[in-house]
């Protein structure tokens, strides 16, 4: 008996989008708005949950609705979101592997993204009260056990206080073609996170993530990796205790700050450090047209004395301060034991003359020998998805 109709149409559609998506799009056909709607999740990952405010064949209409569905247990899960723009906080907490895959027919383009995930939290820094709220409650996107492993602050676990163990409580996971976004007043209003994570590992591809002050945090133990990705903000809108890797990235600047502020942990068993590889820093495509941002962005600032901040093989353009690097202020500068580097930096931003002198300006030799993925997170992270 031959098949039914609908499913030789989805066939056919099925395989105009694996030939025309690029080898690395290992999920285009399920990301794909060619399918039939009758058939959502036919190409998908086998128990994909779906997600979408329009289409009535969807299991929920909000991305934390499906998350909260997910058993508390290692068992894989794959939520496929609907083109369209969510308002609402996403928070992961369980252990087991779980993605996320946002609908789109250009899955190697975060420009051509179709889900927004956004919400419009931040924090008050002069009214918080510290023991009851923090910055990393304002996040769009939250990867963490429970609330109190992913703060900056205190950094409890299972909210009592102590040390933190040395395990991760949520493994793998893993977002395609989404973009988070805080847009808290469109910034300017204190600490507004687009993603915080904490003893978790993360992986994100072709995602945007949009804020403007303290737009991304990676927590204690926590582990994330961007691929072909975008991070837009002004003021240390990236930030964090853990280690941050950013591959072929474009890491914009909306406004007069610091790119990064780490604080390292050497306390804890995880590397940390932000890393820049084979990236673009430079004005962010949406900032204001009437800044003159020339020279106002510096590359990093050390949040403690153990920051660590290296960039590698990565153009920057004209809003890079030439000194590169700066101090955390005049009377408390913590720059004596913090480890900042540079091996292949190009274009109007770099200038080794003007380089602060603590800023390393490594040779490839340096680099291959300290700073490869292997070398980062003590061996090739088998979480991340490396033929995207």
């Amino acid at each position: 008996m031959a098949p039914p109709c609908y499913l030789l149409l989805a066939a056919a559609l099925a395989s105009a989008a694996c030939a025309s998506a690029t080898s690395f799009a290992r999920y285009a056909v399920c990301q794909s708005t060619l399918k039939p709607k009758l058939l959502p999740t036919l190409f998908c990952p086998a128990g994909t949950i779906y997600v979408s405010q329009t289409d009535s064949h969807a299991h929920f209409t909000s991305v934390q609705a499906a998350v909260a569905s997910l058993p508390k247990d290692d068992s894989p899960a794959v939520i496929l979101i609907g083109a369209g723009t969510y308002q609402e906080a996403v928070n992961v907490s369980r252990t087991g592997p779980t993605m996320l895959l946002g609908q789109t027919d250009h899955p190697a383009s975060y420009a051509q993204n179709l889900v927004t995930i956004f919400n419009t939290t931040f924090i008050n820094q002069t009214t918080q009260i510290a023991s009851l709220q923090d910055n990393a409650d304002s996040a769009v996107l939250t990867v963490a056990p429970n609330k109190y492993a992913a703060w900056t602050g205190a950094g409890y676990y299972g909210g009592t206080p102590g040390p933190i163990p040395d395990a991760f409580g949520c493994t793998d996971f893993k977002a395609y073609n989404i973009n988070f976004e805080n847009r808290a007043a469109n910034g300017g209003v204190g600490p507004a996170l687009a993603f915080g994570i904490g003893f978790a590992n993360a992986s994100f591809y072709a995602s945007t993530f949009r804020g403007m002050q303290d737009t991304m945090f990676v927590g204690k133990n926590g582990s994330a990796v961007f691929r072909k990705s975008q991070v837009l903000g002004s003021v240390d809108y990236i930030y964090g205790f853990g280690t941050a890797y950013f591959d072929q990235s474009l890491i914009g600047t909306r406004g007069a700050g610091c790119t990064t502020a780490w604080k390292g942990t050497p306390n804890y068993t995880n590397t940390y450090g932000a890393y820049f590889s084979q990236s673009s820093i430079v004005r962010a495509p949406d900032a204001n047209p009437a800044l003159n941002l020339t020279g106002m962005q510096t590359l990093g600032r050390p949040w403690n004395n153990a920051s660590v901040v290296v960039y590698i093989d990565s153009y920057m353009d004209s809003t890079i301060n030439p000194a590169g690097f700066q101090i955390w202020s005049p009377t408390d500068p913590r720059n004596e034991t913090i480890y900042y580097a540079e091996e292949g930096s190009h274009g109007p931003g770099f200038n080794a003359s003007a380089r602060v002198s603590f800023d390393h300006l490594l040779t490839t030799k340096q680099t291959r020998q300290n700073f490869t993925v292997e070398k980062i997170f003590g061996g090739l992270p088998m979480w991340v998805d490396w033929n995207f």
